[in-house]
């Protein structure tokens, strides 16, 4: 029997932004379904992946990331996902789609060095200290742009840069970390009237998007393997800002070529299952924003079908959602596929 390691956070959970069973994928039935499908499903908490003992070489390794305030769990997670790396495991998601996780700049350099030209019609300018904003914001005088805090989630962190006032201010204020070696600086300075080199209060890192105007809403689809699920959010009110706006509409006649688009995006990503923010206009798609883990399970959870291509054709397929049923069946299909990847 394949064996697959599925690794919990320090509650026992495979966290998964779901809206019931506290956020957590119900195990024993994933479990049952990997069973199904020929697997050895074997538990193992981050704490107690000991690289000294165990080896992971090859291995395939199932995980989720944390969305903590803070963010300071998903930093634990991320020096245990390294060491995984760097040990030659089978991570899925692969190591550089979990770091875009809670993670929009490190999202859009995936974007500009993917492959897939439909990716990059949008670019944005990344940011790690307002300092490095200003000496750029000439770009930004003239067009109006959408502002992102690179931890944001749920359109928290993310404005819109339309004046001059707006694109001094809201950088600054996103930015913001405030430092006391500042002060220390300064003391020095009444000393010695010497000019220290100043720490930038300013550190916490942002992009900067180009604004795609008229829209009224966009397209959230939720990928798994084959089974495409749409969700059409409006945005809220007297608002550019579709995410988190609650206006959802799952029965909304979708655009020509919207799930053409949505599979050659989900397939150049090469993953099992992924969730995408789709905005239209004049018949161009604009892929705002990408997940590959631990991304909300609203898509899925509310909707009593799917899209399927058969024979070139998409049809909608009425289906009771199973969040543990479409993990377990993308994974191990995507495993499949890579069944080379497995050293025996």
């Amino acid at each position: 029997m394949r064996k697959i390691f599925l690794l919990t956070d320090y509650r026992g959970q495979f966290y998964s932004s779901t809206k019931h069973r506290g956020a957590s994928v119900d195990l024993n039935k994933l479990e049952e379904f990997f069973a199904k499908g020929g697997f050895e499903f074997v538990r193992r908490p981050f704490s107690e992946v000991d690289f000294r003992t165990q080896s992971y070489k090859n291995e395939w390794v199932l995980y989720q990331s944390s969305e903590d305030p803070g963010l300071f769990y998903r930093s634990y997670i991320d020096d245990i996902i390294t060491g995984l790396f760097m040990q030659g495991a089978y991570l899925i998601p692969n190591f550089y789609q979990f770091k875009a996780h809670h993670n929009k700049h490190f999202m859009e350099i995936l974007r500009d060095t993917h492959t897939l030209p439909e990716v990059k019609n949008i670019q944005a300018r990344r940011y790690g200290t307002y300092e490095d904003y200003l000496k750029d914001r000439e770009n930004f005088n003239n067009e109006t742009h959408v502002l992102k805090s690179s931890s944001s989630s749920k359109s928290k962190g993310v404005f819109l840069l339309k004046g001059f006032k707006d694109k001094v201010r809201l950088p600054k204020f996103i930015s913001k970390t405030p430092t006391l070696q500042n002060l220390r600086y300064f003391f020095e300075w009444l000393k010695t009237r010497r000019m220290p080199v100043y720490i930038s209060n300013n550190r916490r890192k942002f992009i900067v998007q180009p604004y795609i105007s008229n829209l009224q809403g966009d397209y959230r689809v939720v990928v798994y393997n084959k089974k495409y699920f749409v969700l059409y959010r409006a945005n809220r009110t007297d608002d550019f800002r579709a995410s988190g706006s609650m206006k959802f509409d799952y029965n909304v006649d979708l655009p020509e070529g919207l799930l053409d688009y949505s599979r050659r995006v989900f397939e150049s990503f090469n993953v099992p299952y992924i969730a995408l923010d789709i905005g239209i206009k004049e018949g161009v798609f604009y892929l705002f924003e990408f997940q590959f883990l631990s991304f909300g399970q609203y898509t899925l959870e509310k909707s009593n079908f799917f899209y399927f291509l058969e024979n070139g054709a998409w049809k909608r397929i009425l289906e009771k959602p199973d969040l543990e049923r479409e993990i377990s069946t993308s994974v191990i299909s995507f495993i499949e596929k890579h069944q080379e990847l497995c050293v025996e």
